[in-house]
C-alpha cells in the first residue's frame, strides 16, 4: 500500500512539472506575439511622426511609409488598420496578428 501511495506522488509530481513547463512556455509565447504586435505599431507611429516632422503632414496611408520612408511589412501576417483622419490629426493605428491555421 505504501508503495502505491509513492508511485502516485511521483506520478502527480511529473504530470505537475510537465504542466508548468507547458504552461510556461505558453505564457513566453504569448508575451513574445503581444511584444511584436507593440514593437510594429510602434515603428509604424515612428515613421509617421518622422514624416509629419518633414513634411507637415502625416501620411495618409501605409503604402505611403512603405514608399518614402522604407516601412517593411508583412501584411499577411500583420493586418494593420490605418485610418487617416488628416494633414494635421494623428492616425489611428491598430495591428492585428492572423490566426495561425493548421
Amino acid at each position: 500500500m505504501e508503495g502505491i501511495m509513492k508511485k502516485i506522488i511521483k506520478i502527480v509530481i511529473f504530470m505537475t512539472v510537465i504542466f508548468m513547463i507547458v504552461f510556461g512556455f505558453q505564457s513566453a509565447q504569448s508575451y513574445s506575439e503581444e511584444e511584436e504586435l507593440l514593437r510594429i505599431k510602434e515603428t509604424i507611429w515612428t515613421l509617421c511622426l518622422k514624416c509629419y516632422s518633414i513634411e507637415g503632414r502625416y501620411p495618409q496611408d501605409i503604402y505611403y511609409l512603405k514608399e518614402h520612408y522604407g516601412l517593411l511589412l508583412n501584411e499577411d501576417e500583420y493586418p494593420i488598420i490605418y485610418h487617416y483622419e488628416g494633414d494635421n490629426l494623428q492616425p489611428t493605428i491598430e495591428v492585428h496578428q492572423r490566426e495561425k491555421t493548421l
